[in-house]
């Protein structure tokens, strides 16, 4: 009797280790653009901006491209179109996040790579303080972005 309690001990041990099931992926994966989101986010950030602004320190238009950039994670957020790719050399979950900013609506596409090296890698479907500006510096970076994004979405084939 006794090795058979020590048979299914073993055989729940053994049941654990192994590969994530989608699910868990998944759940992985939402939670890591969850926190990522989050700590891009500053509360009441918005707000000083419009104060700001609302004195003449700094322009609204420049108040607007903060306020409407980053999502507000504690307006909530909603995951669509998932899904999870393997490979040999680890897995990866793609999808879009859609939640809102301070101002407006906002979503993102997301590359969540599991592995040795957990990535995650998001591109908006706004950058409005980058593209704010026009000079070849913001415009390297939002390419520079992009091609990140892209080399990252290969996983997901």
């Amino acid at each position: 009797m006794r090795g058979i309690w020590i048979l299914c001990a073993v055989s729940l041990a053994l049941a654990g280790c192994g590969e994530k099931t989608d699910e868990q992926l998944i759940i992985s994966a939402q939670e890591a653009v969850t926190k990522e989101l989050t700590s891009k986010y500053k509360p009441g950030e918005c707000d000083n901006w419009k104060f700001m602004a609302a004195g003449g320190a700094i322009s609204q238009r420049a108040a607007i491209a903060l306020c409407d950039s980053n999502f507000n994670v504690s307006k909530g957020l909603s995951f669509s179109d998932v899904k999870v790719y393997r490979h040999e050399n680890g897995d990866a979950v793609c999808g879009i996040v859609s939640g809102h900013t301070d101002i407006s609506r906002i979503g993102a596409r997301f590359v969540y790579t599991d592995g040795d090296n957990k990535m995650i890698t998001i591109k908006k479907s706004k950058e409005t303080m980058l593209g704010r500006d026009k000079d070849s510096t913001s415009i390297e970076l939002m390419k520079l972005q992009r091609n990140q994004y892209d080399l990252r979405a290969k996983n997901c084939q």
